[in-house]
């Protein structure tokens, strides 16, 4: 739903992004999805749809932060700097963590968005790796090679939760 909503957005034609465009006086004839400009306009896309979630998940987690901390940082002379640095950004390296990990992971994954906008297209400009292996498996019926770009995709996909495992991890007080 939220590709084809895009889809309407972005059209050349009759699309709103031109028709707001035209009544600002910048013309309104551009082809969003075409060369040049596709790789952008579906990032667009992509962020606004995980922005939710993860603006979601940062609430939650800031939520979560005992107020009395702050109260007693702002008691023994701390500044905002301080603060953050000291209590927010360390109560939240978890939050943080699972953040960066799912945002990653769903670039790696993204297909269905990329499908229905642009179909990897035009030429490659868009082709993420889940669009380049349905395609090599299911319309080019190429089923082993889609097998092995799958094979490799999740073993990215494991390197990639354990860099990030590694990189998020506390230090151990001995």
């Amino acid at each position: 739903m939220i590709a084809y909503l895009w889809k309407f957005i972005y059209n050349p034609n009759f699309g709103l992004l031109n028709n707001i465009s035209k009544a600002l006086g910048f013309g309104g004839d551009t082809n969003w999805l075409g060369s040049g400009r596709a790789i952008w306009s579906v990032l667009v896309v992509l962020i606004w749809h995980g922005f939710g979630w993860g603006m979601l998940i940062y609430y939650t987690g800031i939520k979560n932060i005992d107020p009395g901390l702050y109260e007693a940082a702002a008691i023994d002379g701390a500044n905002s700097r301080q603060t953050f640095l000291r209590i927010t950004l360390p109560l939240m390296k978890p939050v943080i963590q699972v953040n960066v990990t799912l945002a990653i992971i769903s670039a790696l994954k993204q297909m269905e968005t990329v499908y229905l906008l642009t179909n990897g297209g035009p030429g490659n400009e868009t082709q993420f790796m889940a669009n380049y292996l349905y395609k090599q498996a299911f319309s080019a019926f190429r089923y082993g090679y889609g097998n092995s770009i799958s094979v490799v995709f999740v073993i990215i996909c494991i390197l990639a939760t354990q860099i990030l495992n590694r990189l998020f991890r506390e230090e151990k007080e001995g």
